[in-house]
């Protein structure tokens, strides 16, 4: 700038390139566009908005599409206001439903009202909230927020997931796309994690290109090379096919160690197509989808299989017949094995079984292959709930997915109904979907099993309807002490002294005050003092809720943190040492935050 010259001898390009400057922020740009009219038409640019969105908010990126225009200065107006506005309706559902278990479906209401009003406000309030639960950046997290925030995601997104699954549905049978469904499948089951369509297919895309650069090392005139430039998948001879099925085994297999999981063939995160590209493993049925599509961008058409036990792919390997044998089938679980008929039926691990009836080898339609990852699941979740998984996330989302796919499954919508009342929640749609089942020809059968579960639900609900009894344990009050005393406080990081599990105390009791048929069963009259003697409830580490004698519990040496998925339920904040109590738990224990604070400055001053 020449010697005397000021801001305003700057052409407005230049004054633009400054404002796009990492170092400004938001507010720096409104300022200065504030100072004068041209400057304020300046600070309107499109591009300046459209870089500081993403500079806040860089998950925000993969929401947009680059075919479509947009008002950057309009989308991150609402986006900054919709962040507000997410949070104050947060804050409202601690004191509304802490003394309940399942926050009601109603009471999302204004979400959804917030989000419906157009589709920059239905990302902004999905992208708020996953940023709240994913922001590590701020040093004093609210946990209790996090913890509302996760369940209106999970319900705001399945919402919004609704909708794309019927426009999935909706379309003809042979457009339906097994890598869109993948993919929906995924986010609905990871609902606060940003899984996208657009971030997979660039995950594909560089797969693609690595086995075109394997191909070309081996036949430079193949036609995937020759017409590398169109954007239509070529037109590939039987020859050309089998080579992209060798470059892919090889690409795949060989050179990016992509492997079926059987180690940890359960593990859930098998089944969900982003999590495979980034753990280079999965189940038979995600690592053929994976499969397929790459082949699909090769110009090689392969067509899903629901094997028993084991997911295939096939290729018309004898374009003239259309029985099994004219068909070659892969297994891209087992590193892209070629098979025939009879080394298919060898999967089966069924003593003496050889040969499968010819409707196995048939090819199915993507919604039978969605219906097939819902079962997976669900049988995952039923593991799950075996093993002690008291909250039945896996099931209960799996099967709300698998009424949707299949709405006259009255089987799943009694499976349902059955978790639900386990789980004492949404007991007025119970009650509904029952009547509905009962109105249905064939209920009739199952109308006394209904019928039963509908009176359960009644009655449960009219004890649900009832105002809480919420008792106020005040440390100056005498019935709450004994001669052992209740030494330790919500917030302490314990540990059990028996089982070594790390734990927090959200409540007590001055003595056992479960039945004795439970005292009986845990063993609580072998104890040293028996029932007399203050009890903890905790939450654990690994994701259960205990009741713990305090004989049992000890100080932990090294306190951590506590992932329990209802540690927000209880708490505001973690200080490095201890829990601080959220307003609601304070109201129950009044007393207990002072005196964990003493505990520990009493601990930092000894010598």
């Amino acid at each position: 700038m020449a010697a005397g010259a000021t801001i305003n001898s700057l052409a407005d390009e230049t004054v633009e390139q400054v404002l796009r400057s990492l170092v400004l922020d938001h507010y720096d740009v409104l300022n200065f566009g504030y100072t004068c009219s041209r400057f304020n038409a300046v600070a309107r640019s499109g591009e300046i908005w459209r870089l500081k969105l993403f500079e806040r908010w860089p998950s925000l990126k993969m929401r947009y599409s680059p075919k479509k225009q947009y008002n950057w200065l309009l989308e991150f107006q609402n986006r900054f206001k919709c962040g507000r506005l997410v949070r104050e309706l947060l804050v409202t559902f601690s004191p509304q439903f802490y003394h309940k278990d399942e926050v009601p479906s109603e009471a999302f209401a204004p979400f959804v009202e917030l989000a419906g009003r157009n589709e920059c406000m239905m990302r902004s309030v999905l992208n708020e909230l996953m940023v709240l639960l994913h922001d590590k950046q701020r040093k004093h997290m609210d946990l209790t927020l996090k913890y509302y925030g996760e369940k209106v995601l999970r319900y705001m997104q399945h919402q919004h997931l609704k909708g794309e699954w019927q426009q999935v549905l909706e379309q003809p049978e042979e457009q339906q796309s097994l890598l869109e469904g993948a993919v929906l499948f995924a986010q609905w089951n990871n609902p606060s994690e940003d899984m996208t369509v657009q971030a997979v297919v660039q995950q594909i895309d560089k797969i693609v290109d690595r086995v075109k650069a394997d191909i070309s090392t081996r036949n430079t005139d193949h036609a995937v090379i020759r017409d590398s430039r169109n954007q239509a998948p070529p037109v590939l001879s039987r020859n050309e096919c089998r080579q992209v099925l060798e470059g892919i085994n090889h690409v795949l297999y060989n050179q990016m160690n992509f492997r079926g999981n059987i180690e940890e063939y359960y593990d859930a995160k098998n089944s969900f197509l982003p999590y495979v590209l980034e753990r280079k493993a999965g189940i038979p049925i995600t690592m053929a989808i994976l499969y397929a599509e790459i082949a699909k961008c090769l110009g090689v058409h392969l067509e899903p299989v629901n094997f028993p036990n084991h997911f295939l792919l096939r290729w018309h390997d004898q374009p003239d017949g259309d029985s099994p044998d004219d068909y070659m089938y892969i297994d891209a679980f087992g590193k892209g094995r070629f098979l025939n008929r009879r080394e298919c039926a060898n999967l089966i691990d069924i003593h003496g079984v050889n040969w499968m009836p010819d409707s196995c080898y048939e090819a199915v339609s993507s919604k039978t292959v969605f219906t097939r990852m819902v079962n997976n699941l669900l049988s995952i979740g039923r593991r799950q709930a075996q093993m002690g998984d008291s909250s039945l996330v896996c099931l209960r989302s799996n099967l709300d997915l698998a009424l949707l796919l299949n709405p006259g499954d009255i089987e799943n919508a009694l499976l349902q109904a059955r978790v639900y009342l386990h789980l004492n929640i949404n007991l007025s749609e119970v009650l509904e979907n029952l009547q509905q089942l009962l109105d249905r020809p064939e209920g009739e059968e199952l109308s006394s099993q209904i019928r039963h579960m509908m009176v359960k639900a009644t009655q449960q609900q009219q004890i649900k309807d009832e105002p809480p009894k919420v008792e106020q344990k005040r440390r100056d009050d005498k019935k709450n002490f004994n001669a052992d005393g209740v030494i330790y406080s919500v917030g302490m990081i314990m540990r059990h002294r028996r089982y070594s599990y790390n734990c927090v105390i959200y409540g007590w009791d001055p003595q056992c005050e479960m039945s004795e048929e439970w005292m009986i069963q845990m063993g609580v009259h072998s104890l040293s003092k028996g029932p007399n003697q203050p009890f903890f409830n905790v939450l654990v580490a690994d994701g259960s809720n205990r009741y713990a004698a305090r004989e049992n519990l000890e100080h932990h040496q090294h306190p951590c943190e506590i992932t329990h998925p209802e540690i927000g339920r209880f708490f505001q904040q973690f200080t490095g040492n201890y829990y601080i109590p959220n307003n609601e738990l304070k109201k129950r224990y009044p007393h207990d935050e002072e005196m964990t604070c003493e505990h520990f400055a009493s601990a930092e001053a000894a010598p």
